[in-house]
Parts: structure tokens; sequence; C-alpha cells
């Protein structure tokens, strides 16, 4: 505010400058495929940690599409972290950028190539220029100053967080067809072609040089698809726990040896069982952002899972019916007609989906009770941190039901989110018995345990608040305890193989 109030003349000194940073910031990113199509001597892992420099380079835009889609629209809303806000507007833009680029790739590959180039170039000029003051000052990176005011124990958290997510990379399929690697991904052939047909287009400049391109579609599925997820958890976790057990659960999850499992067993369970934990985070982001401009981001939320599955369009009308007869209590008539009317968006592109694939649809219906059983017993059998869940769930249910007791005058909760959240859970559990087993499997039901290990935790730290040593040497054993079942040597092993030379690997495990 006060560089507007400055003169002319320096204020334009500002503007310039500005533009020049950006834009070429903007270009030496977006010109990353044709400089390391050009250098075909740089090595593997050298390779791979440009495509994901790229990647990231994506998500920007996809944060600038999102935002600039909440300027045109005036949607306002309230948030109850920061990293809700990052996850809605990059998923926001990434989803809209998927509808716009699957009617793209019909068109002849020239086209598409003449489409991509002019599409990110103006987008850049575009958001180059500063137009406004305040756009000098606002970036996406000023969304995760909440890192800035983490303690030594939630940095220490963080970064083990982030140094396990990057080595806990699966075996990648080397193929170099890319109809070939769609089928390793999806053999049976749930996923909608809108898919295939977006990533087509947004990794088009890598289409000439089959290694990278099949790489880069691994990458995406990876970190964007698991990203998302633990992003989701973390701002879900905010609404019951302390940043601080946030930041453990998240660890916990990627900690366990089930992340790695999981995943080498399936690749594609990056974006299949983690789909259900973005349906529940929508749901408490919905409710709490105080507009009914909120139906579009749940009614495209539904959509992606539609894509992913076409069975999961079921959770379209449970959606509504959830909102317009519970959650929207105290809401207007008039409120959760315009709710319903911001959903049809997403209500009709589902369908059109749908009406795409469904001969691939499997109606194999069946109540998997024991399939539910196993899966939660060896989860909790390879992560010791785990264990309390089930006394995290009794306590959730004794709260619910007793919450003028004595015992609970130490500890509060939002009682109306704990609802929400138990009813979606309830929800999706039944839905994977019966409908889509992806809901009770892998990483479906990790954040279920994640979330019911912390809420003991938390309940202990509310009650000693005042006893900062103690319950930092709490939350110490707790980050001792997800450490050492995580079998973070086999996680080197496995991306070793990929990435480094073999007399390397041996010495780093000998470490």
């Amino acid at each position: 505010m006060e560089k507007t109030l400055a003169k002319q003349s320096d204020f334009l000194k500002l503007k310039y400058k500005f533009f020049i940073n950006r834009i070429v910031t903007y270009f030496s990113f977006l010109l990353i495929p044709i400089w390391l199509q050009q250098t075909q001597t740089v090595n593997f892992l050298m390779q791979s940690i440009i495509l994901i420099m790229y990647m990231s380079f994506m998500v920007g835009q996809w944060y600038m599409f999102g935002k600039e889609i909440d300027h045109r629209l005036k949607i306002y809303y309230r948030v109850n972290s920061s990293m809700d806000r990052t996850l809605y507007r990059i998923f926001m833009g990434s989803m809209i950028m998927m509808f716009l680029f699957s009617l793209v790739s019909l068109f002849p590959t020239t086209i598409v190539n003449y489409f991509f180039w002019t599409f990110f170039g103006v987008f850049g000029v575009f958001y180059s220029w500063p137009t406004r003051g305040k756009v000098i000052e606002d970036s996406m990176t000023n969304q995760f100053g909440e890192i800035k005011f983490l303690d030594s124990f939630e940095k220490t958290v963080f970064l083990l967080s982030a140094l396990t997510f990057a080595i806990s990379l699966p075996e990648l399929p080397m193929f170099e067809n890319i109809e070939a690697l769609k089928i390793y991904f999806d053999p049976n052939e749930k996923v909608s072609g809108l898919m295939w047909s977006y990533l087509s287009v947004l990794y088009h400049p890598f289409i000439a040089y089959p290694k990278l391109y099949n790489l880069i579609w691994s990458f995406h599925f990876y970190f964007f698809g698991i990203g998302f997820y633990l992003v989701a958890l973390y701002g879900l976790l905010r609404h019951f726990v302390s940043r601080r057990l946030s930041m453990l659960g998240l660890f916990s999850v990627i900690s366990t040896w089930s992340f790695a499992k999981i995943l080498s067993n399936d690749y594609f369970n990056s974006i299949t069982t983690t789909s259900s934990l973005l349906w529940v985070w929508s749901v408490l982001w919905a409710t709490n952002s105080a507009t009914y401009r909120s139906g579009l981001f749940t009614g495209l939320i539904c959509t992606y899972l539609t894509v992913i599955n076409g069975i999961n369009i079921l959770l379209f009308p449970l959606t509504l019916i959830l909102f317009y007869f519970f959650l929207f209590n105290g809401q207007t008539p008039w409120f959760k007609r315009q709710w319903v009317k911001y959903n049809i968006f997403g209500f009709v592109i589902s369908l059109l989906v749908l009406s795409s694939s469904f001969s691939s649809l499997n109606f194999d219906f069946s109540f998997n009770l024991t399939l539910l059983q196993n899966e939660f017993i060896e989860l909790i059998y390879r992560k010791a941190f785990f264990v309390i869940a089930p006394i995290g769930f009794v306590l959730s249910l004794i709260f619910l039901i007793k919450k003028t007791n004595s015992l609970f005058t130490v500890v509060s909760f939002d009682v109306f989110k704990l609802k929400e959240i138990m009813f979606c859970i309830v929800s999706l559990l039944l839905m994977g018995m019966i409908f889509n087993v992806s809901f009770i499997k892998g990483f479906s039901l990790i954040w279920i345990l994640s979330f019911f290990a912390l809420i003991p935790l938390e309940w202990i730290f509310q009650s000693i608040s005042r006893l900062r040593s103690k319950r930092n040497l709490i939350y110490a054993l707790y980050i001792l305890v997800c450490l050492l079942d995580s079998h973070l040597e086999n996680r080197i092993r496995i991306i070793g193989k990929m990435f480094l030379d073999e007399d390397l690997l041996k010495y780093l495990i000998q470490l």
C-alpha cells in the first residue's frame, strides 16, 4: 500500500521491474522442454529433477488460473488454513484446464502445438504485467508463509516429511509407448479418456521424445495425486487438531511402510484410493466457506472422482442430500437453491464423462466387510503409530454422545465438524463395501487411521497445555515411533536403483 502512494515515476519503475522479473522467470520455466530436448547428454537423475521443476511451474499456472476464476466469478470465502486456499485454487485451475485442453486434443497435432504455445505465452504476459498495485506483492509463494512460523519440532517434522516423500517414489514404468503406459496404469480402463486427453495437451512439448513424455506422465500421478492427498489431509486435520499434530499426522502417513507397498503393488493407487479424501476435505471446506458459490467446487470434485471411476458419480446425489438437508440447516432455502445451481456445471460434465465410459463400469455389488477388516488390520500391523486409532475412534464417539461429562471439560473439539467427518467416513466405508472397493483400500483407509490416532494426542496436549516441556517430550517420542518402522533403507534402495550408480548406492546403504 505504501508503494502505491509513491511518486508516479518510482511506481512505474517498480512495475517495469516486476514485469521484467516475472516474464523472464516465467518463460525460463516454460521453455524447459525445448532446452531439455536439445541437451541429450543430461543424465536420468538430472532429467527427472528438471521435469519436476517444470511440473512445479504448471502448479503455479493452475493456482493463478484458479485465482482468476475467483476474481471473475466474485467468489469470496473463508478458509481454516492457507493450505486450504492454495489447494482449492490449484485444483480449480487444474479442472478448468482439463475441460479446455480435452476439447483442444480433438484437433490435429499441429493445431494443438500452436494452441499450447499461444495459450501459455498469452497467459504469461497477462499475469506478468502488474495492472494493480496489490498484484506486485501477491504470488503463490505468499500462501506458504505459514512455514515461517514453524517451531523447531515442526520444522523437523516438515523436513522429514519432505525427504521421506521424495525417496518414497516407487519404481517407475520405463515404457516408451504411451499406450502401453495407459494399459499399465489402468488395465481395466476405468479412467475416463478425459484424463488422457488432458495430459496429452498439458505435456505436449515432450511428445516427440517418448522417454521424457512417459516419464513426466508417471511423475504427474505420483507428485500431484499424492501431493493433493497430503495437502488435503493437512487441511482436514487443521479443523480438529493443532498445526503441530497436523504435521505429525502427515508424517505418520508418509512414513508408514504401507505407503511404499501400496504404490509398488499398484502405481495408480496414487489417484484411485486418494480421491475419497479430496471429497471429504471438500465437504469440510464448503461448510466453512460460508458462500453458496462453493457449490461450483464441490461439483468439480465429484466430476474429478467420476473421471477416475464412473461409479463414483454416486457421490454426487449423496453430496446434494448431505448439504441440502443436514449441513445447511441454518441457511435459507434461497441459499440452498443457489448452492445446488452452482453444482449443476459439475453434474453435467459428470454425466458426459459417465456416458463416454459407461461400458467399462463394474456393477458387481457385494458387501466386502472382510476385506475392510483385513485392510485395517494390515495397516495397523505395519505402523505402530496407528495402534491408538481405535482409542481415538471411541473417544470421538463418547465426545459426541456425552458432551456434558466432566471428563470433557478439559478438551475442545468442533462438534459440528466432527459430526461432518464421521458421517463422511461412514458413507465412504459403506459405499466402498457395496460399490467401489477403492474406498476401503490403501490410502482411503490410511488417512482415517491417522485422523483417529491424533485424537488421543490432541486430548493429552489440551489437558497439559501449560506443561510445554512434557508436550515436547511426548511429541518427540511419537516422531521416533514414526521413524523406527518407516523402512527408509528399503525406500532408498528402490529409488537408488532408478537414479543412482550401483557403487554409490551400495555406499549409501552401508552408511
